[in-house]
């Protein structure tokens, strides 16, 4: 029998994941090797020894974003035929989860953290699982099929993004969630600061047009970025493209990007500067 899970409330808060140690100290998880996790001694990774896990709030994300797609999870078991004396029996509980993972710049070492809830407040999972490496524009597939001592019943889950240690930005987070948790990075680099050209912070690079891929032609733009005192793009006009596809390109993202913005007496202000942009050939 198969169960789905519905997803949790979405995420809203940062997190660092954590592994209980022989002698009962909580180590931070830096990688995860299959389903391994690997924790710093004397600076190298090394195999966790512990397996019982917990999440600690810190204050930021790494700023970097995660697509997920073709998320599915859910929970099965099996009923063996016939009924003994005491009633139905259910063996083989296990959870299946799957997911697409993609960025678009090279990553290393990036885990996932399943966090399952049950129906029962006192019954949840954490679960991790090595993505590995990610190439730019280059969807990973990801599965996990892990046994359950017991049926985990209707119940939530979570799905956290590492890379290296640190929780990113994916699709998991609402976009309110998102610019509200950049707002507060933001405004924290400027908060000391008197003078200061804008600068980017966060955001995609562009994907290489499909459209040109044939050709393998490097691309050259140069957009117009008019930008708010929160670093969001208020308004991107194309300078000059190499190929009309290129700025198009360039022009799809750029919403999406977030800037340090300028600082003049100590006070955010809205500019406007150009930003180049190279597309190299995949």
């Amino acid at each position: 029998m198969l169960f789905g899970l519905a997803a949790g409330a979405p995420l809203a808060a940062q997190n660092r994941l954590y592994v209980l140690e022989p002698g009962g100290n909580y180590h931070p998880v830096i990688k995860v090797g299959q389903t391994r996790p690997y924790i710093l001694e004397q600076g190298k990774p090394v195999p966790a020894k512990g397996d019982r896990f917990a999440l600690r709030k810190v204050e930021e994300f790494l700023p970097l974003y995660i697509d997920v797609r073709d998320r599915a999870a859910g929970t099965s078991f099996m009923i063996p035929l016939g009924t003994g004396p005491f009633g139905t029996i259910e063996i083989n509980h296990e959870f299946h989860f799957s997911a697409k993972f993609e960025s678009s710049y090279p990553l290393e070492d990036v885990f996932l953290l399943l966090e399952l809830i049950g129906s029962d407040v006192d019954k949840s999972y954490f679960f991790v699982h090595e993505i590995g490496r990610l190439e730019p524009w280059n969807p990973k597939a990801v599965t996990v099929d892990m046994n359950l001592q017991q049926r985990l019943g209707p119940g939530r889950f979570r799905l956290h993004v590492f890379v290296a240690g640190s929780e990113v930005f994916t699709s998991e987070i609402t976009p309110a969630d998102r610019e509200a948790a950049l707002d507060r990075m933001v405004a924290k680099r400027i908060a000391t600061v008197q003078q200061a050209n804008p600068s980017p912070f966060y955001g995609s690079t562009p994907q290489y047009p499909e459209a040109l891929r044939k050709g393998g032609t490097r691309g050259e733009v140069v957009l117009t970025l008019r930008l708010s005192p929160r670093g969001t793009v208020l308004d991107a006009v194309i300078e000059s493209a190499s190929d009309p596809a290129f700025g198009e390109a360039a022009l799809a993202v750029s919403r999406q990007w977030r800037f340090l913005p300028g600082v003049k007496d100590g006070q955010a202000v809205e500019s406007q500067i150009s930003m180049p942009l190279v597309f190299n050939p995949p």
